[in-house]
């Protein structure tokens, strides 16, 4: 039945336009039943650009396109290539066929059924979400299906922008689907692309207020900084800056969700560079950060590469220019003013560094967002945030709780030895791998700095909520520390301490020799990580730009959040730091680590003793002092919890009676009494 209508449509070819003929003269009903399953009738194309309207059970439920007619794709070597599409009324492509080809590749050397299954796999996509079309599906044709597969991307957008209505939203939207031809002059005038000039006089009378100088010196009347910025998610900016095959293999990029924002910089002080090409001022990530409602967004080397600005007939076209990807887990709300920060390094009188940061605001245009058709409370951006880490703090709170569940069945476990090692390693590689690594949820003194600075700042509660982990992994902290002192974060939950922990259990396996630090050096190294904790807070107070600086002390951002993906310097001290902990176990925990030194002050404020001691330790035993592996426990067998980490070790010895001497006589007592 189906057949027979197309068949009758397609008999009516002669009274369509010269357009319509060309399309229809290449199709035939089984190839409209195999881009658009079920279709019943197909109108005649028209329009710009042209398709043709397929209706199912008298209702319009899509349209059937060609990539010639629509964006005159080509193949490999600028051949003629041709493919029929489908997109249905909520965007998703229902199939695709070839036309027409020229491609030297197919049929002599790669068999057109791998062509066939590639352009099967169309139907998985939608108008936003081309990830599973991979061009690597048609083995040795890949530039092929790589050029079939944009041509296709371009052609649906066109299609949909022109005649799909804009999909319903709850709620004030970013717009992902609608793509417009403009002009570059256009973006400019309406804020989709952001210019700002920074003379090179400015920055030095900038140095100049705070007592310092910039690194790099140019002449006056040269524009320092020149930078144009936009983000290029929408395609009616992305796809006019960047051309629309650029642009729809930044969408793939991007994902579903994510963000692409496109910087380019034409002024004096270069920074737009990839990892490959490190540059004097440094890695990109360590000169442009983006920042929203007082939080910084930190970049990653995956997060971005090097372009050229190709499209919109613009005089960029050959200028440097870089995308930064933002994951959905960056929560930067694309609808609310943002920051462009670009730090440009300098130097006080006496020689020390200092950073000056020059800030692009940018706000996305109106014309560029999806509204609702009534008007509705918009929420808050922490609201999203926490939406979108819903899975990650559901593992998070599995987590705390097996930890908490650690401690309210400590004696059970710690009276089976192989249970409690068992369940304390799967612990810390958790807290490492997905806690540190995947999450990049390292608790640090800058979120103890946080909050002390929050009542003078003024920080808003939003900006915590912004980071849900961090929030809830803090208040879990905050409690642990009341309840027990420190042990509970430093022994469990600490990324870091995980990754040198477990870095000596390797050790130990290698028969690396241990040095035990004698009692009194444990005493007076100890006070070193007192004194970096003074240090570090005190200087934040007094010097808030100076923070940044004085908390690297601290390895973790460049062990933990950066995946060891940093400058040499940074790379060597912790290496250095880990390299040390394999002959001292938590060395850098035990010495230098000023967040460790604040969690034990705030533990002497601790109301319960959770470890277990008898009035032997010390005296007649000494068992528990040397398997201590931080040194936490005096010879007189009291322990110093300002130093325990609660790893529970010594527990595991409380409760063996074959080791403990007061357990040993009850146990050779109670074997003497028959039964």
């Amino acid at each position: 039945m189906h057949s027979c209508r197309l068949l009758c449509l397609f008999a009516l070819i002669l009274a369509g336009p010269v357009q319509a003929q060309d399309l229809r003269a290449r199709v035939s009903p089984a190839l409209v039943q195999q881009v658009f399953p079920g279709a019943e009738e197909v109108g005649p194309p028209a329009g710009t650009p042209p398709a043709a309207p397929v209706t199912i059970g008298g209702k319009l439920a899509g349209y059937v396109f060609s990539t010639r007619d629509t964006v005159r794709s080509t193949g490999y070597g600028g051949t003629p290539i041709d493919l029929l599409g489908g997109i249905d009324l909520s965007g998703r492509i229902t199939g695709a066929a070839i036309l027409e080809e020229h491609e030297s590749i197919v049929d002599r050397g790669v068999g057109r059924a791998v062509i066939e299954v590639f352009l099967a796999g169309f139907a998985t996509a939608t108008l936003n979400d081309w990830r599973s079309v991979r061009a690597d599906q048609a083995k040795g044709a890949t530039t092929s299906a790589r050029l079939m597969k944009s041509g296709m991307q371009s052609a649906a957008r066109l299609v949909a922008s022109a005649r799909l209505p804009p999909p319903p939203v709850q709620h004030p939207t970013l717009d992902r689907s609608r793509f417009e031809q403009t002009d570059w002059t256009a973006l400019l005038q309406s804020g989709a692309i952001v210019h700002r000039i920074v003379a090179a006089r400015a920055v030095a009378d900038a140095f100049a207020r705070a007592g310092s100088a910039p690194l790099h010196v140019f002449p006056e009347n040269e524009a320092f900084l020149d930078v144009y910025v936009a983000l290029v998610t929408p395609p009616a900016i992305g796809a006019n800056v960047l051309g629309l095959q650029r642009f729809n293999e930044s969408i793939d990029r991007q994902g579903d969700e994510g963000l692409t924002i496109w910087i380019s910089s034409v002024g004096q002080f270069p920074y737009a560079s990839t990892r490959a090409n490190q540059l004097p001022t440094g890695f990109f990530e360590d000169t442009v950060r983006i920042a929203q409602d007082g939080r910084a967004i930190a970049l990653r080397p995956s997060m971005f590469r090097s372009v050229r600005a190709l499209g919109g007939g613009n005089e960029l076209n050959e200028r440097d220019a870089a995308l930064v990807f933002l994951p959905p887990e960056a929560a930067l709300d694309p609808l609310r003013p943002w920051t462009l920060e670009i730090l440009v390094p300098g130097r006080t009188a006496g020689g020390e560094a200092h950073t000056m940061t020059f800030a692009i605001p940018y706000a996305l245009p109106p014309a560029h967002v999806l509204r609702p058709a009534e008007p509705m409370a918009e929420p808050p951006p922490w609201a999203e945030a926490w939406a979108q880490h819903r899975i990650d703090l559901a593992l998070l709170t599995i987590l705390l709780a097996a930890v908490t569940a650690v401690f309210l069945m400590q004696q059970p476990l710690t009276e089976r030895p192989h249970l409690y090692r068992v369940t304390r390693l799967a612990l810390l590689s958790v807290t490492l791998g997905w806690l540190g690594w995947w999450a990049g949820a390292q608790f640090s003194i800058v979120n103890i700095l946080a909050l002390v600075q929050a009542p003078f700042v003024h920080t808003p509660l939003a900006a915590f909520l912004m980071e849900p982990l961090m929030l809830v992994l803090t208040v879990y902290v905050a409690v642990a520390v009341l309840l027990l002192g420190r042990g509970v974060f430093c022994g469990w939950l600490c990324p870091f301490g995980a990754l040198q922990e477990l870095s000596n259990r390797v050790a130990h396996a290698l028969g690396l020799p241990q040095l035990r630090v004698p009692v009194v050096v444990q005493e007076r190294a100890s006070a070193i990580k007192y004194i970096a904790a003074v240090a570090v807070i005190g200087v934040a107070l007094v010097d808030a730009s100076a923070a940044e600086q004085v908390t690297e002390i601290e390895p973790f951002k460049t062990a933990i959040s950066a995946h060891f993906l940093r400058a040499a310097p940074y790379l060597a001290y912790a290496l250095a730091l880990l390299a040390v902990g394999l002959f001292v176990e938590r060395f850098y925990c035990r010495f230098l680590c000023p967040l460790g030194a604040t969690l034990a002050v705030l533990g002497r404020l601790r109301v319960l003793n959770w470890l277990r001691r008898r009035p032997q330790c010390g005296a007649e035993c000494r068992i528990c002092e040397h398997e201590c592996p931080v040194g936490a426990i005096r010879p007189s067998g009291a322990i110093d919890m300002n130093e325990c980490l609660q790893c529970l070790d010594c527990q595991v010895a409380y409760h063996d009676d074959a080791r403990c001497p007061p357990l040993v006589r009850r146990r050779q007592r109670r074997n003497l009494i028959p039964a």
